[in-house]
């Protein structure tokens, strides 16, 4: 195969890149579009499947746009990978994906999977984001690699997210990264460090702000403030901090809220169980349906917060320590389950202990399809059926979503 070939781009697969094949292989390329016809150059090849770089496009697609960024792209900022997309065809690749990933890796033959659903803005929707230092100032990684672009500004980010971005712009040795979070329902900011050693900067701020170090090993730092905020989410109002995963897009976490309870068809007398609860967000969402919610989550400081946020609630019961081995000893029947596992899945024995306790229907909510596809095996083999699945379009403008998906007993 020549290293410079001409390629006409069938598909979109997971990681956001097109694909075509050629000589029988497989070719992936990055911030092109199925139905182009472009002209890459090879950069790594396999025996069945190689990536390119994109050079030329020859046949744009009618769903190509101008992307509103200048350091978007293969040389700039990997935050996003899709401003190049008009924003219905970004909702419509998000579906073939999930499709995609549920037929090769889950092995399911005709999964039914509705159209992506979104809430909100495709611009300035983001209330949380992740900078590394770029020398003397902050930015985000490069595509593919730990390089940093600096940045002075990102259209992604929310207006006060934006200005607390400004405000913090500025790196030192030491630095690795910085966590900046505002509310949208109360207007806290939250900032988290990290640096080399777990040394914690001398800091001064002349402006409402919590300060915290996450350190290596987990645990936090409280350096200015209190390492918490308060965020209202579809009614309910949530006590967040560091150390886990946290939402960053309110409204389409609100549309990912509704979307579980539509699939749980959750009402009183009923029990459910939220396994890798986190910081509450379907325990607290969903205690006014149910009887009863039992949460069991690993992580600490997210238990501790969403005590706090169930504080006031005698139908949450919180189980803290690692999932599998909490689920193990539970004995009170359920009727209904929500699962948000890490990327590395459910874990061990976690589907046949909900059976166990008698959960009927089950949601299973996945911040990567691939995760799960991986956990159908164990799904099927606790006797659960995938019923549909949606994709909730939690951050436009790149090839993220976050899959509900049913199944049941």
């Amino acid at each position: 195969m020549k290293d410079i070939i001409e390629l006409k781009l069938t598909g979109v697969a997971h990681g956001g890149k097109a694909l075509g094949k050629y000589d029988n292989r497989t070719i992936f390329v990055a911030y092109a579009l199925p139905g182009e016809r472009v002209r890459v150059q090879i950069t790594e090849s396999h025996k069945r499947w190689a990536r390119a770089q994109l050079l030329d496009v020859i046949e744009p697609s009618p769903s190509r746009t101008t992307p509103v960024c200048p350091w978007f792209g293969p040389d700039g900022c990997g935050g996003c990978q899709w401003q190049h997309v008009a924003r219905p065809t970004q909702l419509d690749y998000k579906a073939r994906i999930l499709r995609d990933q549920l037929q090769r890796l889950g092995g399911v033959k005709k999964p039914l999977v509705r159209k992506t659903r979104s809430a909100g803005e495709a611009w300035r929707y983001r209330t949380r984001m992740v900078f590394y230092s770029a020398g003397e100032t902050l930015g985000l990684r490069q595509p593919g690699g730990y390089d940093v672009q600096p940045i002075d500004a990102c259209p992604v980010l929310h207006p006060d997210l934006e200005a607390l971005f400004q405000d913090f712009n500025v790196a030192w040795d030491g630095l690795r990264s910085v966590d900046l979070t505002v509310s949208l329902s109360t207007g806290e900011k939250l900032v988290a460090l990290r640096t080399r050693g777990d040394e914690a900067p001398a800091i001064e701020v002349d402006f409402p702000v919590s300060i915290v170090l996450e350190k290596s090993d987990g645990r936090i730092q409280p350096l200015v403030g209190d390492p918490w905020y308060f965020e209202t989410i579809a009614g309910h109002t949530y006590r967040l901090g560091p150390g886990a995963r946290r939402p960053f897009n309110i409204p389409a976490t609100e549309l990912l809220i509704e979307q579980v309870k539509t699939y749980l068809r959750a009402g009183p007398g009923q029990a459910l169980m939220d396994v890798y609860s986190g910081h509450g967000l379907i325990t607290l969402g969903l205690a006014d349906t149910v009887s009863m919610v039992i949460g069991v989550e690993e992580n600490p400081y997210a238990m501790e917060n969403a005590a706090f946020s169930c504080n006031h609630l005698d139908n949450v019961a919180l189980h803290e320590g690692p999932p599998p081995r909490v689920l193990r000893k539970l004995q009170d029947p359920i009727q209904l389950a929500v699962v948000t596992p890490p990327d590395e899945g459910l874990g061990h024995r976690i589907a046949p202990n909900l059976a166990r306790l008698g959960a009927r229907r089950l949601v299973y909510i996945a911040h990567n399809p691939a995760t799960l596809a991986r956990d159908m095996e164990q799904l099927r083999a606790a006797n659960y059926r995938f019923v549909e699945a949606t994709p909730i379009d939690t951050a436009p403008q790149t090839y993220y979503f976050t899959t509900v998906a049913l199944f049941t007993r």
